[in-house]
C-alpha cells in the first residue's frame, strides 16, 4: 500500500512541481517521497533536492500544492524568516489556511 501511495504521490507532484519551477524560478535536481515521522517536507537548497512525506498522498491537493511551493520557496530563502513569508504569500496567498490543516492531521502513523 506504501508503494501504492508513493507512486500516486509521485504522479501528483510532478506537474505541480514542474508548474512551480517556471513560476518561482527555481529548478529542484531531484525529489523523493518518503516515510518522514514530523515533517511534510523537507529541502536541501545546496544540492537542489526536495523530499516529501509519504503521509501527503492522504491529503488534499491543495495541501499537496502547498507543501511544494514550500519547499520550492527554500531554493530561494533556506529559513523561515520574513522574507520567506513574504514570498509565500506573494505566490501562495492562502498558504497559512493549508498550513493550519496540516497542522492539525498527525503524521506520525
Amino acid at each position: 500500500l506504501e508503494k501504492w501511495y508513493g507512486q500516486q504521490l509521485n504522479l501528483l507532484i510532478t506537474p505541480i512541481l514542474k508548474k512551480w519551477e517556471v513560476i518561482l524560478n527555481v529548478s529542484v535536481k531531484k525529489f523523493s517521497v518518503r516515510k518522514m515521522k514530523t515533517r511534510w517536507g523537507s529541502c536541501t537548497p545546496k544540492s537542489q533536492s526536495i523530499r516529501f512525506n509519504l503521509e501527503l498522498a492522504k491529503t488534499s491537493s491543495g495541501n499537496i500544492e502547498y507543501v511544494v511551493v514550500h519547499e520550492l520557496v527554500h531554493l530561494l530563502e533556506p529559513s523561515h524568516n520574513n522574507r520567506f513569508k513574504t514570498i509565500m504569500d506573494q505566490f501562495y496567498p492562502n498558504w497559512k489556511t493549508c498550513k493550519k490543516e496540516l497542522n492539525k492531521l498527525d503524521i506520525r502513523e
